[in-house]
């Protein structure tokens, strides 16, 4: 199956079950191809990618109150910033869509209100109403989808799509963008164990749409949980072509190539996809997921003896001194402790730390709720760890690895926030 280049005018964005307020078939076009390379995971090179489909999406009707919700959580979902940054930009980007007598427009706008001041769980309550009476509004599902997993909810990445999945295989094998769900769909169920059944919707997604990159990951995903490093391997050099050309999650891919060399013990390999996958200085700027990508992978390096050379994080450097107080999500605060062991000296990374405490330790965000449950911990064990306490180590992190066997409501924070890499840390602490 090709990349779409056939877009919906508004009768049939409606009749497909997208209640777009759009007037002209002008933006409605416009509008599906720029949902369809966020779905899809792509930069469409005949619109200039989806910032520029954006703009001219934004400038064919300022007053279409779709594009601007779609406009706003891909600039809240993509970038990273301070809260109080993020939330003036949603606030600017919507305009005047919360006085809009539309009920569908008013949830939305307050689901992006939410997501921006920090209540991500709320934000999805609201869009699975949403979802209630609009199964087959994707963009809806995508924006829930991409706030399940910034929470580290693998249980909602299930079954948020497992709810709609029916009536979606009921309808027309020619709906546009209703493969993607099987992807969706076989990445919740990895994220939860399910591997079989994960593999069986991924490549049932492969088949009906050989680039669809997000089934791809959700099948490497599971040869990695199953200990398939060589099949692994295999299948990102046969599909190479496919996946790549999805350049917003190729680099993912990549990533996890680089894990399979690194299960082998091919750590020459590893760092050969490091430097020209994230470090390379080729004048892109590096994006939220490929900064936690590289931060993650230098750190396993370092871990297993293959330290990276400080002057060549320099994109690393750039970024981190950008967001170093965002402090909006605490996976990405956890990537910046890995990269200031690089470049930071013992009392910048205190100061990092005690500027992480203040700012969320007494709020009542989702963020300030999970640093004061399992956080807090996570990034005292990593200090303790710095300075070769394993013991006390030990200690800090049993109460999180406990709730991540025991706890359903911290099960899924917690495999978001103890990786692998973790359990790296507590190996090399045990052996030491």
């Amino acid at each position: 199956m090709p990349f779409r280049d056939h877009w919906r005018d508004v009768k049939t964005l409606r009749n497909d079950g997208i209640p777009i307020d759009a007037t002209s078939n002008e933006t409605a076009k416009l509008f599906d191809a720029t949902l369809t390379q966020y779905v899809g995971w792509y930069n469409d090179k005949q619109f200039g990618g989806i910032k520029a489909s954006l703009s001219r999406l934004l400038a064919s009707d300022p007053n279409c109150a779709s594009s601007r919700i779609l406009a706003a959580a891909i600039g809240l979902f993509s970038m990273s910033r301070s809260s109080a940054l993020a939330h003036a930009q949603v606030v600017e980007t919507l305009g005047d869509t919360a006085t809009s007598s539309d009920r569908y427009i008013n949830l939305h706008t307050q689901a992006l209100i939410d997501w921006s001041l920090g209540y991500r769980s709320r934000a999805t309550d609201t869009w699975e109403t949403i979802l209630l009476s609009y199964p087959f509004d994707i963009m809806t599902l995508k924006f829930a989808l991409d706030t399940y997993v910034h929470l580290g909810n693998q249980n909602m990445v299930r079954d948020s799509v497992a709810r709609v999945l029916p009536i979606w295989e009921l309808s027309s094998p020619h709906r546009p963008l209703k493969s993607y769900l099987y992807g969706m769909h076989a990445f919740g169920l990895v994220e939860t164990n399910m591997v079989l059944r994960a593999e069986k919707q991924a490549r049932l997604g492969l088949e009906l749409n050989e680039h669809d990159a997000y089934a791809t990951h959700a099948l490497a995903h599971a040869m990695e949980y199953m200990g398939q490093t060589s099949e692994g391997i295999d299948f990102l050099e046969k599909t190479d072509n496919h996946w790549h050309q999805c350049d917003m999650i190729a680099p993912h891919i990549d990533w996890h190539w680089a894990l399979y060399e690194l299960e082998q013990d091919n750590w020459e390999k590893a760092e050969e996809i490091l430097q020209r996958c994230f470090l390379n200085n080729n004048g892109t700027e590096l994006s939220r997921l490929k900064y936690t990508d590289a931060a993650s992978l230098i750190y396993r390096l370092k871990l297993a003896g293959h330290s990276c050379p400080s002057q060549s994080n320099s994109k690393l450097k750039q970024f981190l001194d950008a967001h170093l107080r965002d402090h909006q999500i605490l996976f990405h605060d956890l990537h910046h402790y890995f990269v200031l062991d690089n470049f930071a000296d013992i009392e910048i990374k205190k100061d990092f730390l005690r500027s992480l405490k203040e700012t969320v330790e007494s709020s009542d965000t989702d963020t300030g709720k999970f640093y004061r449950e399992i956080g807090s911990r996570i990034f005292a064990a990593l200090e303790r760890f710095d300075e070769g306490d394993y013991a006390q180590m030990e200690e800090y992190l049993f109460l999180p690895i406990l709730h991540l066997a025991y706890s359903s409501e911290y099960k899924c924070n917690a495999e978001k926030i103890l990786p692998p890499f973790y359990y790296m840390v507590l190996s090399n602490g045990f052996l030491v």
